[in-house]
């Protein structure tokens, strides 16, 4: 009744043993979740980084978005930073936006600022036209930012801001 008549029994594909790699379409976020405490200086050039924890040393990134929770103790360098928590060291990035629940003591250096009514920040902040441009912007080999450049005419500087909202 049910006979095959010499047909070679469908049987399915076997898989490809071979894994593929799968390319992502946009950049992943690493993120530094509550709780977690690293030391040193991290380096995740172009990389997006979220620290809802807490990081003793330099942070360099493509985009750096210190959460809540988060706390950063040493300089950021980075094309956006946002802070929503707190960090204490210097800033430079093109775009830096402090929240409403942002407290920065330590200069910033910026191309575009924005600040939210509410935001605490204890320090100068310089524009410059390419916070970035060379390598006076980076972290130097011993995982230390090399200080800012000399006023330049481009420059110009702020003196210490205090911002914050009435209760």
């Amino acid at each position: 009744m049910f006979t095959n008549k010499g047909k070679a029994p469908d049987m399915p594909a076997m898989p490809d043993p071979t894994p593929k790699r799968v390319t992502p379409s946009r950049i992943m976020t690493s993120i530094i979740a509550n709780g977690v405490k690293i030391q040193g200086a991290i380096i995740a050039e172009g990389a997006e980084i979220q620290v809802d924890g807490e990081i003793d040393g330099n942070v360099r990134g493509g985009a750096l978005t210190i959460g809540d929770t988060g706390f950063v103790k040493g300089d950021l360098v980075s094309e956006s930073v946002t802070v929503n928590g707190r960090v204490e060291g210097s800033i430079r990035a093109r775009k830096v936006t402090l929240a409403r629940t942002a407290h920065v003591m330590g200069d910033i250096t910026h191309q575009q600022l924005s600040v939210e009514m509410g935001a605490v920040f204890e320090g100068q902040c310089r524009y410059v036209q390419d916070p970035l441009k060379t390598e006076q912007s980076g972290i130097a080999a011993a995982g230390q930012l090399a200080p800012p450049p000399l006023e330049a005419a481009e420059d110009r500087l702020m003196g210490g801001v205090v911002l914050t909202s009435a209760p």
